[in-house]
């Protein structure tokens, strides 16, 4: 996949032998704050939770380690003008539960509480006109999966709208704003290579979709200068595979991946930049972005080592920051 940018400045952030992924990074009283899992590997079920920050994101210092419930992983970030708050998605005997902690001065943190329903993983929250807003999927066998839309006043306690689609493989999902309120989900899909685009018009109880034409997974979507980015995981296949191909059917291909940046421009998502190589079929990805002058600064993970073909029990990954231009303003797509 042909991208026209390329990362002025790639380095490690994180490298002691764990599996160190599955990032959330934001900029919060004048620190730049990191939350991760760190594990034994990507499947094991001993991930805990990782905070920590820095002034500069060239040093960075411990501010916490949870251990709430089993594997947590899945960091959520949320900076308010108040309170910092992290959502952390934690699987105990096959279930997902999902708890919060926030601090008001960067050194207290809150004790975990649990919110939303049991079985689901909330993902990517924001605030829009002075509401919180998230995405919560419920992983499990594709007809039993469905992903919500959910909001909050006060970012503890939260509420269902609607359900953007369910029965189809529903995964991780992003939430975007636009023009006049318009809601527009980015959603993996479990059971096609491709993502799924959908939108939805306040007050988000009804649902459009069309095909996103690319794969989604680990994204995240930024607006920055005006323009927007959705970024997450590139998956390259040998022989190439069309967005529509059933997963089932993709057993035993070669597989390489890397981490890619895309516009998402007129409803159309454009390929940007790329994070990595993709040769070596590493686990990578799962990308968070904080804007600075003309860059952002991208934070993601990627394997230690040459991939096996699986995720391993026991193995390790690397977080790195690379720093990417923006889009010029009125740039093509």
């Amino acid at each position: 996949m042909e991208t026209s940018v390329e990362p002025s400045s790639c380095r490690k952030i994180v490298a002691d032998g764990h599996h160190n992924a599955f990032v959330a990074f934001v900029r919060w009283s004048d620190r730049y704050w990191l939350a991760f899992r760190r594990g034994s590997g990507h499947i094991a079920r001993d991930g805990d939770m990782v905070v920590q920050q820095s002034t500069d994101t060239e040093r960075w210092e411990p501010n916490l380690t949870l251990d709430v419930s089993g594997d947590d992983r899945d960091a959520q970030l949320l900076p308010t003008e108040g309170r910092l708050l992290l959502y952390i998605n934690s699987l105990n005997d096959g279930v997902f539960k999902v708890s919060v902690v926030f601090t008001e001065d960067g050194l207290r943190w809150s004790n975990p509480q649990p919110i939303y329903e049991t079985g689901y993983i909330l993902w990517k929250p924001l605030i829009h006109e002075g509401r919180y807003y998230a995405a919560a999927h419920r992983p499990g066998p594709a007809e039993h999966r469905e992903a919500h839309l959910v909001t909050s006043e006060d970012g503890i306690s939260w509420e269902k709208i609607s359900t953007i689609r369910a029965g189809q493989g529903e995964s991780e999902t992003t939430l975007l704003f636009g023009p006049h309120g318009k809601l527009t989900a980015f959603l993996r899909s479990e059971v096609t290579l491709g993502g799924a685009i959908l939108e939805s018009e306040p007050p988000y109880t009804r649902w459009s979709e069309r095909p996103a034409g690319v794969h989604l997974s680990g994204h995240a979507v930024y607006t920055f200068e005006g323009v927007t980015y959705l970024m997450g995981r590139l998956l390259a296949y040998e022989p190439t595979a069309e967005p529509a191909t059933l997963r089932a059917d993709l057993a035993g291909r070669s597989l390489h991946q890397a981490t890619i940046i895309y516009t998402y421009d007129e409803g159309q998502l454009h390929p940007y930049c790329r994070l990595g190589p993709l040769a070596g079929n590493h686990d990578s990805s799962y990308p968070a972005a904080v804007r600075d002058d003309d860059e952002m600064l991208i934070v993601y993970h990627r394997a230690a080592h040459e991939f096996a073909g699986d995720h391993q029990a026991k193995d390790a990954a690397d977080l790195l920051l690379s720093r990417v231009p923006l889009q010029s303003k009125g740039s093509p797509p």
